[in-house]
């Protein structure tokens, strides 16, 4: 198949100089109408491919907390940054075992953050990236006290928070096997009324934690709460609850949400059908090839490196073929071309690469 789409220079763009020699010249003069610069064509086989954007987010990022340090080295994949994050992380723990955005000062109490440690143990097992032990099971033993209200954290929020920090706290600790059902006990389960990102912790929770009570039926309840807030516009997946689930205080964003919620569903056969279109969605959410935040740009490259994994495993072969006016390029399927602008319209037509089961 092919694909054709109208392009044109922009008409504010300057003309090109020297002689006209056709579409792929150098340059032309300006009595040709030909101007500068061009259209840069990229194919790639794998949607895992599809991350420049967001590695460029993530190496251009200037900021250092503990929680942009985190999301950089592990987003970027790259364990010789992640090592030197960890290497430090027991110096941004507080005495309960709760991390800090910054080390913190001896003057400064007990004031580390039981979001920001869910955060880091969960995007980091998600990752597959080791904690230093020392630090995992004091940070785990500090999400387990706030949990059970052996330990309080009370830092401003414009709504009242708890359950779902609670519920965060909750999924991590799932995901190390520490999480029981007891420490539900003081939780609202009230599902319908949380944002989405509360929701979608509640689902892994359900998942992971044993001898909940009705857990059929909540896990059920869940999944479709879920369901109910997804929605489309063309085909970028948005959430009804979308203003509502900006919990930024809490790094939670309907960017985030999306996914994580990927994530949450992968292994689900019952969400088969609707992953590819969960997928397309969240990267029609991207401006300039990068989410809103760092949080939401980790969660997205984790979920489109497990989707790549899961549902492209086949390789792709053939090549991809590009025309501009009547110049005409084929090239492999994981191609990145180059056409300088012609004088009059053009459509670009590009042909769609075929799958093969040979390697």
């Amino acid at each position: 198949g092919s694909t054709l789409l109208p392009v044109a220079a922009p008409v504010d763009a300057m003309s090109a100089g020297g002689p006209a020699s056709g579409a792929a010249s150098a340059g032309a003069g300006t009595s040709t109408g030909i101007k500068r610069g061009g259209i840069l064509v990229a194919a790639q086989p794998r949607l895992s491919g599809a991350l420049p954007g967001m590695r460029r987010y993530f190496e251009t990022y200037p900021f250092v907390c503990l929680e942009q340090k985190t999301s950089k080295s592990v987003g970027l994949g790259d364990a010789k940054l992640w090592a030197a994050v960890a290497n430090t992380l027991p110096t941004y723990l507080d005495s309960d075992g709760l991390a800090n955005y910054f080390p913190p000062r001896s003057e400064d109490g007990a004031r580390g953050s039981d979001r920001l440690t869910a955060y880091v143990l969960a995007a980091t097992h998600e990752a597959g990236f080791e904690l230093p032990a020392a630090a995992r099971e004091a940070m785990l033993s500090g999400l387990g006290a706030f949990v059970e209200g052996r330990i309080e954290r009370k830092f401003w929020s414009p709504r009242a928070d708890l359950d779902v920090r609670k519920l965060a706290a909750i999924e991590a600790l799932s995901r190390y096997g520490k999480a029981q059902p007891r420490m539900l006990g003081s939780v609202n389960l009230t599902p319908n009324q949380w944002p989405t990102a509360a929701v979608i912790d509640w689902l892994n929770i359900l998942r992971r934690v044993k001898n909940i009570p009705e857990q059929a039926r909540r896990l059920e309840e869940a999944q479709q709460i879920l369901r109910s807030r997804l929605t489309y516009a063309g085909t970028t997946l948005k959430f009804s609850t979308e203003d509502a689930d900006f919990w930024w205080w809490l790094m939670d964003s309907a960017d985030a949400n999306a996914g994580r919620l990927i994530l949450a569903v992968l292994d689900d056969p019952a969400w088969k059908d609707e992953l590819p279109r969960l997928v397309v969605g969240a990267l029609g959410r991207q401006n300039r090839g990068a989410w809103l935040t760092t949080t939401a740009n980790l969660w997205g490259v984790l979920a489109l490196e497990r989707f790549s994994t899961a549902a492209e495993a086949v390789p792709v072969g053939g090549a991809s073929t590009v025309q501009l006016a009547r110049e005409q390029v084929e090239e492999p399927v994981h191609a990145t071309l180059f056409m300088q602008w012609v004088a009059q319209f053009f459509e670009l037509s590009r042909g769609t690469a075929q799958t093969s089961s040979e390697p």
